[in-house]
């Protein structure tokens, strides 16, 4: 039986630690229904796109935050001093493919290509490069997401994901890496062409110095894509001549040839398939500084790390000691450590868009507040600042999707900080239930709730509020704090238990048969019954009046008019607030009826039909009421058959 290869365990240890922290991911909302698991929080690749589109576009491509983005800048210093070492420790794609590759291996189903067929399949990852920044900096939304293989997988296809795309990605992740060493990394992954960039450093830092200079010192108007392009058919040509790394990295493999047996254990062992035991210098940009060389040699002092700075003797040339294997693992700990450092002292904005003047943004005041739950990506970002704009006196928009911040610029001689958190306010109205047909008079309460601003927590609490039989209805006012008026019948539930309901901590809720939950942390600040309010008041406030005249109506005096009543109860209930107006299309039909309108009274709602007299008996129109079925005309001009809910 061959003896088992080598692995460096500081690696291996690293690795398993990614996939443990990955299936914590998976399993935890199950056991916790709140938690909504973000398998891109980390993302170094997200960040350095988001970080391209924050210098071209001043904005964050999607809902990219600082953390991806010192991720993605931790990458870039990892690479450009060390090696690729979030390829070789963290990339969960580059730690599956290479044990599938083992099995491919050890079933002699795995090959390596070789030669020109090579050298032209690595261009292919330099084009899906150029090809993912452009249109993720062009349109600030990942292009990435609609290939990755490992956020289709993780994501379960969500909608951003272009399902014939991360399918192609997929076979060539996992058919492509079980029959073909590192497939992906190698040919495909976007990621590895940006990274090998990096590492040829003098390169990266001399094309993008070039670029600095001519269009900040000497103001020339080149567009960014040129440095995109110059700097991915740079990494392109260098990597297919095979171009020798040369930059800033103080990390290297060396090979004793004086101890070295040739028994090609290493070349065994490396993961890219490089023939470590013909070189003495791995200075090769496939060579992620993994360490499996190292770990697999069986000569003492024949193969190891060494790095300028670091051996023994403070000598270059001074091979390091093998225990140094734990260098890189602590490398890429390190950099993953401060690059989330970091991200928590500065804060890149989502979106950061300033239309006053000079003078008037230097005087500008300063609202800003946080936990707003729809500030959720660039989108959202965007639908705010677009609708602060249109308020007088707004300077400036900045959000920030990490903590769900805005920050608002304003005119202090036109604005208060009270007028522009009025302005962010979004109030809300819900409907949960219908009236019962003996109440006359509607409960109710006024409730100030404090950790309550934003409509997503209005969203929460109305589902709770859904969920308990009395509470009507509800709406939000603006005040300090909210203000939300409850609607409720005194004889299912009373006042103490509506402030229960408020402060309860978690809400869950169901959709097609699938649990979802959130915590909650509204506090009740006061609660207190206001004096009961009619039927009809009730009625008129919470839902909206459905009036309309047709059928050339204006054409007749009222001589010839008639007008009828039936009783509409069910227009109060909440699941068929738009159903009267698709019955008010329905009896348009007939062409004896020329006006239909839903009255409030303080016994429920009534139908009042205007109908032209003789054209139309009331048995005729019972009979159109009651219909099994309703025509309805559309506003593009179809029409559709629903069925009738309606019982008259």
């Amino acid at each position: 039986m061959a003896k088992r290869t080598k692995l460096n365990p500081y690696r291996v240890a690293v690795q398993v630690a990614i996939l443990l922290s990955l299936v914590y991911l998976l399993v935890r909302p199950y056991f916790d229904r709140t938690y909504t698991a973000d398998f891109e929080a980390y993302c170094p690749f997200g960040g350095l796109q988001a970080f391209s589109s924050f210098l071209a576009n001043n904005s964050l491509a999607c809902s990219m935050t600082t953390t991806q983005i010192f991720m993605g800048l931790a990458l870039l210093v990892g690479v450009i001093f060390m090696a690729k070492l979030f390829c070789s420790y963290i990339c969960p794609i580059g730690t599956f493919t290479e044990w599938l590759g083992r099995k491919g291996r050890k079933l002699k189903m795995n090959i390596d290509i070789k030669g020109l067929p090579d050298r032209l399949l690595r261009v292919f990852k330099y084009a899906l490069l150029f090809v993912t920044f452009y249109f993720s900096v062009t349109s600030s939304e990942l292009f990435c997401k609609t290939f990755d293989p490992y956020y289709a997988i993780f994501s379960g296809f969500s909608n951003d994901v272009v399902v014939s795309y991360a399918v192609l990605a997929l076979l060539f992740t996992i058919p492509g890496s079980f029959f073909i060493r590192q497939f992906w990394c190698k040919y495909a992954c976007p990621l590895g062409a940006a990274s090998n960039i990096f590492a040829y450093s003098f390169v990266f830092i001399g094309i993008t110095g070039v670029y600095v200079l001519l269009t900040v010192v000497f103001n020339l108007p080149i567009g960014w894509i040129w440095l995109l392009a110059a700097l991915s058919i740079a990494g392109m040509l260098l990597e297919t001549f095979k171009v020798r790394t040369f930059g800033l990295s103080v990390f290297r493999i060396n090979r004793n040839a004086d101890t070295c047996t040739s028994c090609t254990l290493c070349d065994k062992a490396c993961p890219m398939s490089l023939k470590v035991s013909s070189l003495s210098k791995v200075a090769d940009v496939d060579c992620h500084l993994c360490g499996d060389c190292v770990a697999a040699c069986p000569e003492k002092n024949t193969l190891k790390l060494t790095s300028l700075g670091f051996n023994s003797k403070g000598n270059e040339t001074e091979p390091a000691k093998r225990s140094l294997l734990w260098l890189p693992a602590a490398a890429i700990v390190v950099l993953t450590i401060g690059g989330l450092a970091f991200a928590e002292k500065i804060h890149i904005p989502t979106i950061s868009m300033k239309w006053g003047n000079e003078a008037q943004m230097a005087d500008a005041g300063v609202y800003e507040q946080s936990g707003l739950t729809s500030i959720k990506c660039f989108g959202s970002s965007m639908s705010f600042a677009n609708h602060m704009k249109e308020m007088n006196g707004v300077l400036g928009v900045e959000t920030f999707v990490g903590d769900r911040t805005v920050r608002v610029y304003y005119d202090k001689a036109v604005n208060t900080a009270e007028d522009i958190k009025s302005a962010i306010f979004t109030p809300v109205k819900r409907l949960y239930a219908s009236p019962p047909a003996e109440l006359r008079n509607i409960a109710v309460c006024e409730a100030a709730i404090d950790r309550f601003f934003d409509p997503n927590d209005a969203e929460l609490l109305s589902t709770r509020f859904s969920q308990n039989k009395g509470i009507l209805g509800m709406q939000t006012l603006f005040g300090e704090p909210v203000h939300t008026i409850i609607y409720y019948d005194p004889k299912l539930i009373t006042l103490e238990k509506i402030s229960q309901l408020i402060e309860e901590k978690k809400v869950v809720w169901t959709i097609d048969g699938e649990e979802f939950a959130a915590n909650t942390a509204f506090e009740v600040a006061s609660i207190a019954a206001v004096a009961n309010m009619p039927m009809s008041e009730y009625l008129t406030r919470m839902y909206e009046p459905v009036s309309m005249t047709f059928n050339s109506f204006e054409t007749f005096t009222p001589d010839k008019l008639e007008v009828i009543e039936y009783p509409f109860a069910d227009a109060s209930d909440p699941a068929l607030t738009d159903m009267p107006w698709y019955l008010l299309s329905h009896v348009s039909n007939n062409r004896g009826v020329v006006g239909f309108e839903t009255i409030a009274t303080d016994e429920g709602f009534i139908i009042q039909l205007t109908i032209v007299k003789g054209k139309v008996s009331s048995e005729e129109l019972t009979k159109l009421l009651n219909a099994d079925n309703l025509n309805v005309h559309l506003s593009d001009g179809t029409t559709q058959v629903l069925e009738n809910p309606y019982s008259f």
